[in-house]
């Protein structure tokens, strides 16, 4: 398979002990150990699961840097909702945009006015097209490459809207263009991000030809320049921050987008095996009454990300009670919402389309002989899944013995009966 897949991190083989725990812990099963570790391409889908659990640090972030703004005359921060959550309960947001500023950036766009407009779309789309059932969010980038990688027959399930994020860069870009008479490309749009999947949606976007987004720095990073900074603020007793700013959730937090759709039959979901479970009851029609569904990759939602520094559970708290104390009711004009709807401003560029794989073959003849052949060395496997041969199933193991990738042999189990002459 020729077709080259953009990845938000990179190996550092010499660091690896072969422990397997990044191999049980990957969801789509993308890691190989035979001798060193390997990585599967095409399977990978960036959920981060890897660099949160590896002791070693073996899989290495690959992200903007601060260093990256220095390229662009006029620079544009959009901060995650969740970045403030990291924050205690008692620093205003505008505190934190402040300290953005002092650390280069020109603007800071607030993506929660976006995200209230685009929950009243989708609530119109879901009203005038109610033959596509259940719709699955799009705002997850690692569930929208699951169901590309994993469950190719349900992408035309994904919905056609587009997040808030890009939304609000492509305004952006539009608006300050115009406002400062330059380029667009002079603009840099960064979005402060709490996991590496955004990185590789701004990189390699699945639903459009290129991201509106120049490049997301991490959280923790961010957190670390501006903390100093909002300290400093802090002592300046004087200074008045109240209802100059509009806090949101925005859709990283469990449940807000349903919440924001206002429909009953929704089902909210977190962490990618969680998701796996509800694709499947998908597939086996078992969902039939469920209008939406809100999935996202992350445990308690993108307050768990990879580059979150909160503890998820305390960010959520937070990220609740800033929104009571600051989330004054955020009007937005709603016949203008429906008009950008039927003018087709909030859609996706393209349909979301199933990602070529190593298991997929268009002749239809080598894959059911390849099926019958995996079937047989399925069957005589332990089924322990106890990752010694260096996949993380027995399924898997399998599978690479017909891409010849592997050998039967090399599960100690089936090794032992082969030696007793009993295959």
């Amino acid at each position: 398979m020729d077709q080259y897949f953009y990845h938000a991190h990179e190996i550092i083989k010499e660091r690896c002990d072969g422990s397997l725990k990044c191999i049980r812990f990957c969801p789509t099963q993308a890691l190989r150990f035979r001798k060193e570790i390997t990585f599967l391409s095409d399977l990978c889908i960036d959920c981060g699961e890897c660099i949160a659990n590896c002791p070693q640090h073996v899989f290495k972030p690959i992200i903007s840097t601060v260093d990256d703004l220095k390229s662009f005359k006029y620079l544009i921060a959009i901060p995650s909702p969740i970045l403030y959550a990291q924050f205690g309960l008692n620093i205003h947001p505008t505190i934190v945009n402040q300290a953005l500023k002092q650390i280069g950036f020109n603007e800071i766009a607030d993506i929660s006015k976006t995200s209230d407009e685009l929950g009243f779309a989708l609530l119109h789309h879901l009203k005038t097209h109610p033959d596509i059932r259940p719709l699955i969010s799009s705002f997850c980038p690692s569930i929208v490459r699951l169901i590309q990688v994993k469950y190719p027959n349900l992408v035309g399930l994904i919905e056609p809207i587009d997040v808030p994020r890009e939304i609000v860069a492509k305004r952006t870009k539009q608006i300050y263009s115009e406002k400062l008479k330059i380029n667009p490309k002079e603009i840099g749009v960064f979005y402060l991000t709490p996991c590496p999947a955004i990185f590789v949606s701004i990189k390699q976007p699945a639903e459009k030809k290129s991201s509106w987004i120049d490049g997301a720095i991490p959280i923790r990073d961010i957190y670390s320049l501006i903390f100093p900074i909002i300290q400093q603020l802090l002592d300046e007793k004087d200074k008045e921050y109240q209802d100059t700013f509009h806090f949101g959730k925005g859709w990283g937090v469990l449940n807000y987008i349903s919440r924001s759709v206002g429909l009953e039959n929704c089902l909210t979901v977190t962490g990618v095996q969680n998701a796996k479970m509800v694709f499947d009851d998908i597939v086996s029609s078992k969902l039939r009454d469920i209008d939406f569904i809100e999935a996202l990759a992350c445990k308690q939602g993108c307050v768990g990300g990879a580059f979150c520094m909160e503890n998820p559970y305390i960010s959520r708290h937070n990220s609740i009670f800033l929104q009571k104390k600051y989330g004054d009711i955020n009007p937005f004009d709603k016949e203008k919402v429906i008009t950008n709807y039927n003018e087709g401003y909030y859609f996706l560029e393209h349909p979301v389309l199933p990602r070529p794989t190593r298991s997929f073959n268009p002749d239809i003849s080598i894959s059911i002989r390849k099926m019958k052949q995996k079937m047989r060395i399925s069957s005589k496997l332990p089924q322990k899944d106890c990752g010694l041969c260096g996949a993380p199933t027995c399924d898997e193991f399998a599978e690479d013995c017909v891409r010849g990738e592997a050998e039967p042999t090399d599960c100690a189990f089936f090794s032992d009966e082969f030696k007793k002459g009993r295959y």
